[in-house]
């Protein structure tokens, strides 16, 4: 379980994430629309806030730790293709393949990983 501290410190950080982002998407339709920069900073801090999500909320008891990895992977490896995408070929986006795929074998990995969990502490 963890700590109201932990939650509360990770509530804070969402928030902030969603109105600083919130204004960053404003200023830049209303200054460059035409130019999306605001992507950046909401997909950099995005990673961060899912990494100390994970690190709140889920246990390493709860979780192998082999998911916990891959979801990470999966997390870096789409950002830097999404990266690549719009800034070598933005009039075709075709990151959107891997990142459908690879997402939902995650998502079975995923419902493995805590259905096997769940069962086992079922049983304790």
């Amino acid at each position: 379980m963890t700590s109201r501290a932990s939650r509360t410190g990770f509530g804070y950080h969402l928030v902030a994430y969603l109105v600083i982002n919130t204004v960053l998407l404003w200023i830049n339709f209303d200054t460059s629309p035409q130019n999306l920069w605001a992507k950046w900073p909401i997909l950099g801090w995005g990673i961060g806030l899912v990494f100390h999500g994970v690190s709140v909320f889920v246990s390493s008891k709860k979780i192998n730790k082999g998911f916990i990895y891959h979801l990470a992977a999966y997390i870096l490896v789409n950002a830097v293709l999404i990266f690549i995408n719009y800034t070598f070929n933005p009039e075709y986006l075709w990151f959107k393949y891997p990142l459908v795929a690879w997402g939902l074998i995650l998502i079975f990995h995923g419902w493995r990983t805590f259905a096997d969990s769940a069962r086992v502490n079922d049983t304790n």
